[in-house]
């Protein structure tokens, strides 16, 4: 197979290439949500989470906010349109797909930058709790209340609509699961 795609564009074709370290991580086969982390240490990564580089007029606030930010409904429901359903009702994100992930605008990050900086203690936490949803309310407090004006009939509403697909993709999970279980 010399004429494979991996052998024509690697040298050696078995090694794996090492791209720069990447601002943030993004894991994209998960139960729940995909989530993004600072690569504060400059780790490099191959195939197990997708690197995002963010431009230079963005790179500081990203890297230190995006994370946090993303942890929104808005996020989260954009997450179950645009992923894939997979086994056992992994949601999983291919590169084009993450592309679409819908995540505050730097200048939104920006303008709450202190307000999301002095929620993150609660915020982290939440999610050591084990409570993604109570962190997903407190950022939803800053962004989309307070920011953007969203009523909280509004956000009832994503919050509905974001438990009603990731309710969907496990239930369909769990069905597939079931099947292939019967089948042994």
């Amino acid at each position: 197979m010399p004429n494979a795609y991996k052998c024509r564009v690697r040298q050696p074709w078995w090694q794996v290439p090492l791209v720069p370290p990447a601002d943030l991580m993004l894991t994209y086969m998960n139960a729940d949500t995909p989530r993004l982390s600072t690569n504060r240490v400059g780790v490099r990564h191959l195939n197990s989470v997708h690197g995002l580089y963010l431009r230079d007029e963005h790179r500081a606030v990203g890297r230190e906010l995006l994370s946090l930010a993303s942890l929104n409904t808005l996020t989260l429901l954009g997450a179950e349109t645009v992923g894939r359903s997979y086994g056992g009702g992994m949601l999983k994100l291919e590169p084009r797909e993450a592309d679409h992930l819908p995540v505050p605008a730097p200048a939104l990050v920006t303008d709450k930058a202190a307000a999301l900086t002095a929620v993150r203690p609660a915020v982290r936490d939440a999610l050591a709790g084990g409570d993604l949803l109570g962190a997903v309310r407190m950022v939803d407090e800053v962004l989309l209340s307070r920011a953007l004006g969203v009523t909280d009939e509004a956000r009832e509403s994503l919050v509905d609509a974001h438990a009603r697909l990731t309710a969907r993709r496990v239930a369909r999970g769990a069905a597939a699961t079931a099947q292939t279980t019967s089948r042994r």
